[in-house]
């Protein structure tokens, strides 16, 4: 699994589009990164990894592309 990737389902989950989702994305500037979309992350990157994102409380609060691969980099992962 890589960045680019995660950032795909990032994409998919906000009805982004494509491209447009970057390391520096967040909910302060990307319009549809709501509490819904939030939970759509959620929701997308626990199918990609089979579960185990559910497992991380931190996620939930992770609001931005930055801290959702540094948690997934702290719990190997990508």
């Amino acid at each position: 699994m890589n960045a680019e990737k995660i950032l795909t389902e990032i994409e998919i989950a906000l009805k982004a589009p494509q491209g447009s989702i970057t390391k520096d994305s967040s909910s302060e500037n990307v319009e549809n990164w709501d509490s819904l979309g939030q939970l759509g992350i959620l929701v997308a990157l626990d199918k990609l990894f089979a579960g185990k994102i559910a497992q991380i409380q931190e996620m939930a609060l992770a609001d931005s592309v930055e801290k959702i691969l540094n948690l997934l980099k702290k719990n190997s992962l990508i």
